[in-house]
This record gives C-alpha cells, sequence and structure tokens, in this order.
C-alpha cells in the first residue's frame, strides 16, 4: 500500500471524515461521554474499503484532522498518510471488525458514559420507557457482551448484538 494513490472523490472523502471525526471527538467531551482518551470515533470512506479514527493515547482537545489515522478494513495503518507515523487507538481491530461484517455501517461510535457503562454492567437491554426512545430506537436498546480491548472482540460482541436489529 506504500505509495498508494486515491481518486478525487476518495481523496475528499478522507478530508471530509477526518475533519468530522476530529470534531465528533470534541463532542464527546462536551457531552460527558467519555473519560481521559476512553472511547472513540470512527467513520467509514465512502467507496472505499478504508475507514478514519483517532490515534491511541491522545487527549481529544489535542486532535485535528491531521492527526486522525487512515486504516484498511484489517485495521492496518495506510502508510504515507497523515497521522500514519502514529498507533491507532487500541479499539482499531473491533472497528475494523465491524465494518467488514457490516457493510451498511457507516461510523463507529464508541464511549463510557457512566450511565451507560452503569446499565451495561447489569448486562440487561436497555427497557423502553418514554416515548422518546421509542421515537428513537423503536424498543428497547441491547447491551452486547462483555469484551477484553485489544483485539476484535468487541467488534464481534457489536455485530452479535446489532446484527438485524432495529436500533442500528
Amino acid at each position: 500500500m506504500d505509495d498508494q494513490r486515491f481518486t478525487p472523490e476518495i481523496e475528499a472523502g478522507i478530508s471530509r471524515l477526518r475533519e468530522e471525526v476530529a470534531v465528533l471527538h470534541g463532542e464527546l467531551v462536551r457531552y460527558g461521554l467519555v473519560v481521559w482518551t476512553g472511547g472513540n470515533v470512527s467513520g467509514r470512506v465512502p467507496g472505499a474499503d478504508l475507514f478514519v479514527i483517532k490515534p491511541s493515547g491522545v487527549s481529544y482537545d489535542e486532535l485535528g484532522p491531521e492527526d486522525m489515522i487512515l486504516c484498511d478494513l484489517d485495521g492496518n495503518v495506510v502508510p504515507g498518510t497523515p497521522g500514519s507515523e502514529r498507533s491507532p487507538s487500541s479499539d482499531t481491530a473491533a472497528h475494523a471488525y465491524v465494518y467488514r461484517n457490516m457493510p451498511e455501517v457507516g461510523g463507529v461510535v464508541h464511549t463510557h458514559s457512566t450511565f451507560a457503562v452503569a446499565w451495561a454492567a447489569r448486562g440487561e437491554e436497555i427497557p423502553c420507557v418514554i416515548t422518546g426512545m421509542a421515537d428513537e430506537f423503536g424498543g428497547p436498546i441491547p447491551v452486547g457482551p462483555f469484551a477484553v480491548i485489544g483485539d476484535d472482540s468487541i467488534g464481534r460482541g457489536i455485530v452479535e448484538t446489532l446484527r438485524g436489529h432495529r436500533s442500528r
């Protein structure tokens, strides 16, 4: 993949996603959905087997579009692209697994918000108890299995939990 060239459309998609993914990481902090550097956002590049994700261990307020890392759907960093000198998020394998197995997915958001983590520890789906939830999700929100960080276990749990579910 060295010296790989992309079409102008793919380059434009990569550039747009770098900007969007950087901005969304700021939103995670703004809305209290992450603590420290736990959690991340990625976006699939339309028309290519690529996605953009944040580097590992970098504070969200220090992230800019140029820091985002371009990966293939196996989670490999595309060499020679901006950000490729850094290590991608420790969740890269999980994001790659989701993109490989759910081609309709255009983005993945992984957070550790206090209330979601507390509920997930129960191992039960979130019941649909208010109209807003019914409008947004169409019913209860599923909770995936516990998984260890660092490989595609989280991605496998996401795919297993959401495949065929109406809320995705």
